[in-house]
């Protein structure tokens, strides 16, 4: 043999509280695999690994407890005589290693063996996370959300954590998924299946970040507006410090609400929250004054004294009202009776024009 499959894990120490690094199997390559036993899994122990300028790598690749890498490393004399006999079978300080086969489960009671059956689809409907569509602002977020689910429900191993992937993908994302079980599979490292995920959804534009940004208050309920706002500035970073994340709330108000936010009594988000809905009778107010405003009443006192003479004309009644906003001034009948009235004039003034001429003869 030329190399050997080292699997690195992070699990708990015996007090139960700190994290401590493990070698939890060896494997060869030809496929099988070898359990280390409990009381020789701490890294420690295998000092001609840990001595390696790989195991650096190692250590910065593994920061939070059940985090798992398998590393290939080349056989040099030290580590062969260390692992493997003269007939190279598995062993270590003086003793062979227990192949492991489908029957066997790991013996680390700390930890509930993954080969017993799990129900994903039930343990996804317990995540804490929303399901992944391909429109989430910030993906390396999401995935760092879905490992510490995962990690809360003890899904340790690199294919557990791809198969429950599939029950927190929706619409074309499913699509993706499928594609890589054809490409890939499984039983492929999960690290693999993250960098692909992170890299096909991750967003590279700033749409999301000025619609984050830019979000204002339009219309509705003040506290909508300010949970909505959170949890847009959460999504596209959600290291963002509390002050920032106050003034980009407040700043989105309108100024009327904004100027009745005493900014010293404001020092989390959810007392912003508690202040903002103080203020939801501002809107309602608001929007009153506005539909009383838009009321027409453009007649002064002294215009509401005039009497209409075209609604008089038209036996209309008496309407106080300016003559040119009149509605009957524009009507046919207005129009007829003026041209009759016009009629009737000039029929009057050709009697009178013809007595008068018969006078004078």
């Amino acid at each position: 043999m030329e190399k050997l499959r080292f699997t690195f894990a992070v699990l708990a120490a015996s007090d139960g509280k700190t994290n401590v690094i493990c070698i939890t199997s060896i494997e060869t390559p030809d496929g099988c695999v070898y359990d280390v036993p409990d009381e020789q899994k701490n890294a420690n122990k295998h000092t001609s690994i840990t001595s390696l300028e790989v195991y650096a790598k190692i250590k910065n690749s593994l920061k939070k407890r059940h985090q798992t890498r398998k590393i290939w490393i080349p056989l040099t004399d030290q580590i062969r005589k260390i692992y493997l006999d003269a007939g190279e079978n598995v062993q270590f300080n003086d003793m062979y290693l227990e192949e492991i086969t489908e029957d066997i489960k790991p013996s680390n009671n700390n930890y509930k063996s993954e080969s017993e059956h799990k129900n994903f689809v039930k343990i996804a409907d317990k995540f804490l996370l929303d399901k992944f569509s391909g429109r989430t602002s910030n993906v390396n977020q999401w995935i760092e959300e879905f490992e510490t689910e995962c990690e809360r429900f003890e899904i340790l191993q690199d294919e557990s954590k791809i198969e429950i992937l599939k029950h927190l993908l929706e619409k074309q994302c499913l699509d993706w998924y499928t594609g890589m079980l054809i490409k890939f599979t499984a039983k492929s490292e999960w690290s693999m299946w993250k960098n692909i995920f992170c890299e096909t959804y991750g967003n590279k534009g700033w749409s999301q970040v000025k619609y984050a940004y830019s979000f204002k208050y339009q219309t509705g309920n003040l506290l909508e507006y300010a949970t909505k706002k959170e949890r847009l500035l959460l999504e596209v970073n959600k290291d963002i410090d509390t002050e920032t994340m106050i003034n980009l709330i407040v700043t989105g108000l309108p100024d009327y609400v904004m100027n009745k936010i005493d900014r010293t009594l404001v020092t989390s988000t959810a007392r912003l929250c508690n202040e903002i809905g103080k203020q939801e009778y501002t809107v309602t107010k608001k929007n009153f004054t506005k539909f009383t405003k838009n009321v027409p009443d453009n007649t002064s006192k002294f215009q509401k004294e005039i009497a209409c003479k075209i609604c008089e004309k038209l036996n209309k009644g008496i309407r106080y009202h300016p003559e040119e906003k009149c509605w009957f001034k524009q009507t046919n009948e207005y129009e007829n009776r003026k041209k009759y009235f016009k009629n009737v004039n000039n029929t009057v003034l050709d009697i009178e024009l013809n007595d008068n001429e018969q006078k004078n003869e």
